[in-house]
């Protein structure tokens, strides 16, 4: 039977076929991969971004344990989370804390000027892109000012860190290592952040091809729902989302539906894992195995399945799924 005529249902169960033997064929090369030996950290330097609270807090401590020297960007290098990195590192030289807005064309240079007076003699081997801004909402609903901030932290404050530092990155032949998400599949509640994670995926797969020849290595870190770990979405109300709507977007949408949508967000945010250490075990990973993956998919079973219907099933099955998902918020 050709595939341009096999029935809807045969083509369902098909690619949920393939997409079952898929997961077999990663959790195996991945358990493979894990047992390769790994790389010395001696005298090697990891810069990581965003590292106040969730991920990038907890990678910090992890690599200084490991070995290496560490330089933990905060966006408040007076905040409690800078805070406890420096009382974690006491005396040792291999934890930096410094601020840098990845917003800012300033901050990144002055963290590159840093860098360049306390690398160890093995250099900067791995760079972390960890930093990012959170927002649920559908796509009209989000103000431009908040899009904008969104794309500016998350996707160009992510180019604007990497392109600054990658003479360095070059020069040790390590890694480049981009937190990602699901989101970038899956696109529901979250179509800004959605948004601005495909444009990373897409950055990062580019980057893994034209710097392959240079010995660097491109890793794609992509979490499920870490929302409890991470913080980085906080829980809303309706009325904080109907307060930013125009009149316009008000008579489009009934405050019911709005009070339907952030009820069953706030459910999903409280149903994430509240231990980040799946996510931080894939990011050393990248940053330690000889031959690192391109992606680590570091979600539950069912978070799988849904990247892959998404990103395999037809755009009419897709959007069958999504209205039923529509009904079932109205009702």
């Amino acid at each position: 039977m050709a595939l341009g005529v096999m029935p809807g249902w045969i083509f369902f169960w098909v690619t949920l076929l393939l997409g079952l033997l898929l997961l077999v064929w990663r959790k195996v090369a991945f358990s493979v991969a894990s047992h390769q030996k790994r790389i010395d950290v001696t005298g090697k330097a990891v810069l990581i971004t965003g590292c106040d609270t969730g991920f990038g807090h907890s990678l910090a401590l992890r690599l200084f344990h490991l070995g290496f020297t560490v330089f933990a960007t905060c966006l408040f290098p007076d905040g409690e989370g800078a805070q406890r990195l420096r009382r974690e590192a006491g005396d040792s030289c291999r934890l930096h804390v410094f601020k840098l807005d990845v917003t800012q064309d300033q901050d990144v240079a002055d963290a590159k000027d840093f860098l360049l007076k306390r690398l160890p003699e093995k250099g900067l081997w791995g760079l972390v892109n960890n930093a990012g801004l959170g927002l649920c909402g559908e796509m009209e609903w989000i103000p431009f000012d908040e899009l904008k901030k969104v794309i500016d932290v998350n996707v160009l404050g992510t180019i604007r860190t990497t392109l600054k530092l990658l003479p360095l990155i070059k020069k040790s032949q390590g890694r480049l290592v981009f937190l990602s998400s699901t989101g970038a599949f899956i696109g529901l509640r979250n179509a800004t952040y959605s948004l601005s994670k495909i444009a990373v995926e897409k950055y990062g797969d580019m980057l893994s091809h034209e710097l392959k020849k240079f010995g660097v290595k491109v890793s794609l870190i992509e979490p499920g729902n870490y929302a409890p770990a991470t913080n980085i979405v906080k829980l809303c109300s309706v009325e904080e989302y109907w307060n930013k709507f125009d009149e316009e977007t008000k008579t489009s949408y009934s405050k019911e539906y709005v009070q339907l949508f952030a009820n069953n967000v706030n459910k999903v945010l409280k149903r994430g894992r509240h231990d980040s250490k799946e996510v931080i075990d894939a990011i050393l990973d990248a940053l330690l195995n000889q031959q690192p993956k391109r992606r680590y998919l570091v979600a539950t079973f069912e978070e799988k399945c849904l990247v892959y219907a998404f990103y395999y099933l037809p755009a009419s099955v897709i959007d069958f799924f999504l209205s039923c998902i529509k009904i079932i918020l109205k009702e």
